[in-house]
This record gives structure tokens, C-alpha cells and sequence, in this order.
């Protein structure tokens, strides 16, 4: 699906397995990029996706990961396997998608699932930079789901601004896959100072929200005000 020229969501709910959450596809030159790569049980549907859009899946150099857990970058071996893929984590989630560590990653919690032990190429930071056809994204660390949480901002050559947050909005919390409160409410209070014109979200369908400062704003004062013990998993079966 494309939601602006140069980037497509080809991974979701309602667009892969219903365990992958959000990944998006990034022509850059000869080359393709994503952000996040979905699951092992999504992989078949991803690619399919890919080539639906009419790109070449074999040019597939690099995944940037928002963060490392099974729902965003469970198929990064795959895609290694497939076509020679690079991952891109930021160091603080690292370990975790080397040793294949299933409850970090939130694969044995969410999923009933192992993380596959998967290589990682390089690692990514705050202010990092990268250029693909729809314009120059940058790195935003932001850490508080997991972390090595990571936001990309893309200011997009039509003179737009985009957010792609992944679990930094609206993500669940947990001490067992590395939550952290305070360094979560730092991370939101960063965007809230920062200007998008739009942004989308790590569990979601395809769709860009708009008004998005606003919205965003929004999102961080209803933050960490009631926790809810009652979250259901992925994978398991619940009555009511």
C-alpha cells in the first residue's frame, strides 16, 4: 500500500499475518530498504507484497529495525537468507536479536514463538541519516519500550514531514522486555518538541495520521497514567 510517494507499508494487520506489525518499503536509488521486517509466519506475504508493488525483492539491501522484538524484526534472518538482506539495530537491542533471547524479544510472551539467533550487520543512533527516493530520513533514539526503541523522520521532498513511531506510541509495557518509565516519558517529551505533519504507528493498518502534533501531544499525556494488567497475548485462545 502506498501511503506517500517512495513509501509503502507492506507489512500489518490486514496486509501480512496478523503477528507482524507495521513494515514499510523505501525505493532508494538501485536499492530497497525497510523499515521493520514483519514475522517468520508473514515472510511468504511480505515479499509477495513487495513484488505486488512491482519491486524486485533481490534488492532488499538493508532493514532498519525500529526495535528488536519478533513482531517487527522476527523475519530479518529470512530476508538474510533470501536475498542477502542487512539488519540495522540499535546497539541497545542488539544482544537480544543475536542470541535469539524469546522473551526479550517478546516472541515466548506475545507470540508463543522463539526468536530465531539472527545476525546483526550494523547498528544504528540518534542523528544517524540515510537518503532513499521519497528524501532524507533521520534516526530519533528513543527508548522506554525497549531499550534501543527507535523513531525514523522522514522529511519527504513534497515538503512534508512523516513520523514512522513504531512502538514509541502506543506500545505495551513490561520490565521483561527492558521497559523503562522514566526514559520513556524523555522520549516522548523529545517528539512532543519536534514538528511532523504526519506519522503512523507500529500496530496498525495502513493509514497516515494527520494533524499529527497535536495528536501526538495527545497520545503523551494519557502515557503510563493507568496500567492495565488485563493485555491478551497473540496466541493463545480467550473466551471473553
Amino acid at each position: 500500500m502506498k501511503l506517500l510517494p517512495g513509501v509503502y507499508q507492506v507489512a500489518g494487520p490486514n496486509v501480512s499475518h496478523s503477528f507482524d506489525a507495521t513494515a514499510y518499503l523505501l525505493p532508494a536509488g538501485d536499492s530497497l530498504y525497510l523499515i521493520d521486517c514483519g514475522t517468520p509466519e508473514g515472510f511468504a506475504q511480505i515479499v509477495d507484497n513487495i513484488r505486488s508493488l512491482g519491486f524486485d525483492p533481490s534488492r532488499l539491501a538493508r532493514i532498519y529495525a525500529t526495535h528488536g522484538h519478533y513482531d517487527h524484526v522476527g523475519a530479518a534472518g529470512l530476508f538474510a537468507q533470501a536475498f542477502g538482506t542487512q539488519l540495522y539495530v540499535h546497539a541497545l537491542d542488539r544482544e537480544q536479536v543475536e542470541t535469539g533471547d524469546s522473551e526479550r524479544t517478546s516472541a515466548s510472551l506475545l507470540y508463543g514463538a522463539s526468536f530465531p539467533p539472527t545476525p546483526v550487520h550494523g547498528v544504528i543512533a540518534q542523528d544517524d541519516a540515510f537518503a532513499t527516493d521519497a528524501g532524507s530520513w533521520t534516526i530519533l533514539h528513543t527508548p522506554g519500550h525497549s531499550p534501543g526503541s527507535c523513531c525514523f523522520a522522514l522529511d519527504h521532498a513534497v515538503g512534508m514531514r512523516l513520523l514512522i513511531a513504531g512502538d514509541t506510541l502506543h506500545g505495551g509495557y513490561s520490565p521483561l522486555i527492558g521497559s523503562d518509565e522514566a526514559a520513556w516519558r524523555e522520549s516522548l517529551r523529545r517528539l512532543t518538541s519536534l514538528h511532523f505533519d504526519c506519522y503512523t504507528l507500529g500496530h496498525t493498518p495502513p493509514l497516515l495520521l494527520c494533524d499529527a502534533d497535536r495528536r501526538i501531544a495527545s497520545v503523551v499525556q494519557s502515557f503510563a497514567n493507568y496500567y492495565t494488567p488485563w493485555f491478551k497475548d497473540f496466541v493463545r485462545t480467550y473466551p471473553y
